[in-house]
């Protein structure tokens, strides 16, 4: 456990720890200072880092007339998007979190976003507002994709790459970017973040991940840990002393599952279960390894007949890259495997039931 007097002396042990370490996860509570963290990181090496944090949504504002979400045109946000042609992941990206139902329209001239339902029939909307939850994820997709554009570019060899605009990053610093979220898309973000910092692994690009929301957190710390190059902390603040950071070995102080048995099972009881319930469970299944020592993952925990099909599903929706995500649609077959083997689970392993 180290105690830190001044934001620059956290700061210096976070930079000398990236050295080593490709990826550092932070959990801390809101008023700890994250935000004023990644600001201070970003403001050390403004052309270094790349930084998401709750300022980037400033660069976003509501027009309520027409019904557009308008966009700084000044903002380096947008002239990324522009140069680097962006528009199109960002709309295939904000449908995949949002499992396709609603389609943004990027004017990029402009700077606007419009946002329609397009079914095919009469059902079809043009100009809605979307949800809270939903302009979160879109933003978060900004950032996503000009990141992940970065990751494939730096992979290339430096005489071979298209751009050479992402040269000089080395941090991605990530400040809670999943606020206003609800559970499903908190794991789907989660998941494709962790694929994306495995997928930049060989590359000179650190990331830190702060956050204050214990199911991002835990998603996080358990698709990294067999990563060889990985670190988490707790982070808080003491009054009139500064800030302690503490290395965090396991996921146990974070208790989220019987939230997640609970929305599962309503969803199957519903009959409305969505590709995010699958990722859910994924993450329920491999805490439950974690916590038991199952050496071979969170595989061995599915011994029902549709076993080997959830397997093949559970891997297949954690990656965001997979054509099948085009379609919104969950299939019978999945759905029925889905419900039971999440009942043999929940019974062999005593989980508590909604009430």
């Amino acid at each position: 456990m180290d105690l830190h007097e001044t934001i620059e002396s956290l700061s210096d042990q976070l930079l000398k720890g990236m050295t080593v370490a490709s990826s550092t996860l932070i959990y801390a509570q809101n008023t700890v200072g994250k935000t004023r963290l990644a600001q201070h990181l970003k403001d050390r090496d403004p052309d270094g880092v790349v930084l998401y944090n709750s300022y980037i949504e400033d660069v976003f504002t509501w027009d309520n007339d027409r019904l557009v979400l308008k966009m700084n045109l000044e903002s380096d946000l947008l002239k990324t998007i522009e140069t680097q042609g962006l528009d199109g992941a960002i709309i295939k990206n904000f449908q995949v979190f949002t499992n396709g139902r609603i389609e943004p329209t990027i004017d990029i001239t402009n700077g606007e976003i419009s946002f329609g339902v397009h079914t095919g029939d009469d059902r079809a909307t043009d100009g809605i507002k979307i949800s809270r939850a939903e302009e979160s994820v879109f933003v978060w997709c900004v950032y996503y994709s000009i990141l992940s554009e970065a990751i494939d570019t730096l992979i290339d060899r430096p005489d071979l790459r298209s751009t050479s605009a992402y040269d000089h990053l080395t941090i991605a610093v990530i400040d809670d970017p999943v606020s206003s979220m609800d559970d499903v898309r908190i794991v789907s973000v989660a998941l494709a973040l962790a694929d994306l910092i495995k997928r930049a692994s060989g590359l000179h690009l650190s990331f830190l991940v702060t956050t204050h929301h214990a199911l991002f957190f835990n998603v996080l710390f358990n698709s990294l840990r067999r990563t060889k190059k990985h670190r988490a902390y707790t982070l808080q603040r003491i009054p009139l002393t500064g800030w302690k950071l503490k290395h965090q070995s396991n996921d146990s102080p974070f208790s989220y599952h019987l939230g997640i048995v609970d929305e599962i099972d309503q969803a199957i009881s519903d009959d409305t279960v969505q590709r995010g319930h699958f990722n859910q469970f994924r993450a329920l299944l491999e805490k439950t390894a974690n916590f038991l020592g199952y050496s071979g993952g969170w595989g061995e925990l599915l011994t029902g007949p549709d076993a080997v099909v959830l397997t093949r599903v559970l891997n297949l929706y954690s990656h965001d890259r997979f054509a099948d995500l085009d379609s919104a649609e969950v299939s019978e077959e999945y759905r029925v495997a889905l419900k039971r083997e999440f009942e043999k689970f929940v019974k062999e392993f005593r989980w508590e039931r909604p009430k």
